[in-house]
């Protein structure tokens, strides 16, 4: 009797043994698929998020460069329109496309790279109608909310900043510098010219208009000073 006792433990044993594995079996089973799914749920996440990106861009390349081409496609079926007109809408157009393109290569969250190219852009255009540029440009934080629309906006303020450079100032003179604000914590991006300056108030023009539109959609902060010694205009980027 005793020994069918110990036998019948022995075998309790040893079922629970073969029922504890069985069961870490399931578990280990189970925590497997769960991250597999976990993984895919992210790569999932990541494509929703890259697509929804890239149709924002689209988006944004047809509300851009579409209008672009209208307004010089209307300006030459005009009658008296010069080639001199068609030619600098279509020229606003290339770069248009071309800041798109440079803000969806750039990657890492990195402003740096992406203002390297911007200055490749507008050197040319400046030195052809006699303006120097001055680049001082220093290392800078990586904001990890620049994506590339986010981007593409800090581009397009460049892009206007410049171009209200070259219009309007009268300068000789215009000088791009970055700079880690450590209170508050921002990235300030300033350009500078020693034109005339101006009187009227920034927000009646509806470049100065379109600037901070797409200042306020970084939820950036964007400054104009101007007066008899030029204009600065100043672009902050807070960093988380």
């Amino acid at each position: 009797m005793e020994l069918e006792k110990y036998k019948r433990i022995a075998r309790a044993l040893a079922e629970s043994q073969r029922m504890n594995a069985e069961l870490e079996e399931r578990v280990r089973q189970k925590q497997q698929e769960l991250e597999q799914n976990f993984e895919l749920l992210q790569r999932l996440s990541r494509e929703a998020a890259v697509a929804e990106e890239r149709q924002r861009i689209m988006s944004d390349m047809h509300d851009g460069i579409g209008a672009h081409l209208i307004s010089a496609l209307s300006l030459a079926e005009q009658e008296g329109t010069s080639p001199r007109e068609v030619a600098s809408i279509l020229r606003e157009c290339i770069d248009d496309l071309r800041l798109t393109i440079d803000s969806l290569e750039t990657s890492d969250h990195e402003l740096l790279p992406a203002l390297g190219n911007f200055r490749y852009r507008v050197e040319r255009r400046l030195r052809a109608v006699g303006i120097e540029l001055e680049w001082r440009v220093s290392e800078l934080p990586a904001l990890p909310y620049l994506s590339p629309r986010h981007l593409l906006q800090v581009l397009r303020i460049l892009q206007e900043a410049f171009a209200n450079v070259q219009k309007h100032a009268r300068a000789s003179r215009v000088a791009l510098e970055t700079e880690f604000m450590p209170d508050p914590r921002c990235v300030c991006i300033r350009v500078r010219d020693n034109g005339r300056g101006f009187a009227m108030p920034p927000s009646s023009g509806r470049g100065m208009g379109n600037m901070t539109r797409r200042a306020d959609a970084l939820h950036a902060e964007l400054r104009v000073m101007s007066g008899g010694d030029g204009t600065t205009i100043e672009l902050r980027l807070p960093v988380a």
